[in-house]
């Protein structure tokens, strides 16, 4: 009998400690949100627009103009399992653009895009650069 008892009380134990984990928040793909791809850089977006208009900063790790916030213009169109998102940067100083065009899944909470970078130059072989990033959301800043 009081083996019986104490498989009960652990068994309560362990099924109240399952319910009280709280559960992780997913971060949406919204304004005031700030994405890094697997380079280290940063997208941060200030605002999405019905329409879908989008803006915030982009900072980029590596290349010209890296760790200096850029503009970023774009779109997002949302669905109901993710979203499309496109958005564009004209690197200050640096006479290119680089473009990307990628799907926010709600499953995962992450997106993955495509892009392309494009020098201010007459056409040459190494004047488009293509490649693909997977974005998370950056954690926001803890506060001390």
């Amino acid at each position: 009998m009081a083996k019986t008892f104490g498989v009960t009380i652990m068994t309560a134990a362990c099924i109240g400690l399952a319910v009280s984990v709280p559960a992780r928040a997913q971060t949406k793909l919204e304004a005031g949100t700030s994405w890094v791809n697997d380079d280290g850089s940063v997208l941060s977006i200030s605002t999405i627009a019905p329409n879908g208009l989008l803006s915030g900063t982009f900072m980029s790790m590596t290349g010209c103009g890296a760790k200096q916030a850029q503009p970023v213009t774009g779109w997002y169109a949302a669905g109901t399992t993710g979203g499309a998102i496109t958005f564009s940067v004209a690197w200050d100083g640096c006479n290119a653009v680089t473009t990307w065009s990628g799907q926010y899944s709600n499953a995962t909470g992450r997106f993955q895009a495509l892009w392309y970078y494009a020098a201010a130059a007459a056409p040459a072989w190494n004047g488009i650069v293509a490649g693909s990033h997977t974005f998370v959301p950056q954690p926001a800043p803890r506060k001390l």
